[in-house]
């Protein structure tokens, strides 16, 4: 059974609290749409350790205000208040108010409160523990990222796993090749994720100052424009708590909040494609 009315706001939660660096306060209304898929909640197989995907990058001309994401994100909402929710989101996203450019970055982040005293993006806050000697770091622009319509798509390939030994949250990611570990979230910084994930999604959204138009989401395509143009997640595996990974060959529950904007469809063979043009208001 899928309790998506609890969902809705989780979703919410995890990725647009911090659509505007405002510490923690969001004086200015935004849009916020989303096209993501979301494994199955409240039933008894639904324990989760870790999720493995590979995703393409791309580049927008985004303007302050705006926000670009595609990432996958592990939660557990505690006893169904903002208080106790716990998340972890890895991805991409181009959001020139946190960086002060239009590029593709890296990110990671986190809370075990739904943002009402913790977390953070990247390593803005103590949580996420850098690998030494790594090639790149939560936060860091991904390069080289084409913004040639018909350029070349680089790739990431992104894994979070709960190693079984210490409980922490390991991020793994890889440009174009195989991923590797490049840091983790501690077990000691989450209350409910210290022991497991109730749920997980993946997929792309969009944010936008309410009087501004949205921007494009994945490659800015929709995903009826196919492969080669669409954007895609490939390579969908949930892991489990051995860290054995098996790929996801069946449908799972979508939520999109507008399709004349964005869409995703279903997911075949452990894949889907999803994105839109944005150019969206209210």
């Amino acid at each position: 059974m899928f309790k998506l009315i609890l969902l809705l706001p989780s979703i919410a939660l995890c990725f647009f609290i911090h659509a505007l660096p405002t510490g923690g306060v969001r004086l200015l209304p935004t849009i916020q749409k989303y096209a993501t898929h979301l494994t199955s909640y409240g039933g008894p197989e639904d324990h989760y350790y870790g999720f493995h995907s590979t995703m393409g990058v791309y580049n927008h001309r985004l303007t302050s205000g705006q926000w670009s994401s595609a990432g996958i994100w592990v939660y557990h909402d505690g006893y169904g208040v903002k208080s106790s929710y716990n998340s972890i989101q890895v991805g991409w996203h181009i959001y020139p108010e946190h960086y002060g450019d239009s590029h593709p970055h890296f990110y990671t982040q986190w809370t075990r409160d739904g943002h009402d005293a913790t977390g953070c993006f990247n390593m803005d806050c103590p949580g996420f523990v850098r690998v030494n000697g790594v090639v790149i770091a939560p936060g860091d622009a991904i390069q080289p990222v084409s913004d040639v319509p018909d350029g070349f798509i680089p790739k990431i390939t992104l894994r979070v796993l709960k190693e079984k030994t210490s409980g922490d949250w390991w991020v793994y990611y890889g440009l174009n090749n195989v991923p590797t570990g490049v840091g983790y979230f501690p077990r000691s910084l989450f209350t409910y994720l210290a022991h497991e994930a109730k749920q997980m999604g993946f997929g792309g959204a969009v944010v936008a100052k309410r009087e501004d138009p949205t921007p494009p989401m994945g490659s800015g395509y929709f995903p009826h424009d196919g492969q080669g143009h669409a954007a895609a997640f490939t390579d969908l595996r949930i892991i489990d708590q051995e860290g054995n990974s098996k790929p996801i060959m069946v449908d799972l529950p979508k939520y999109v909040t507008d399709e004349k904007c964005h869409a995703i469809t279903p997911i075949d063979n452990g894949e889907f494609l999803y994105g839109g043009p944005g150019n969206c208001v209210r």
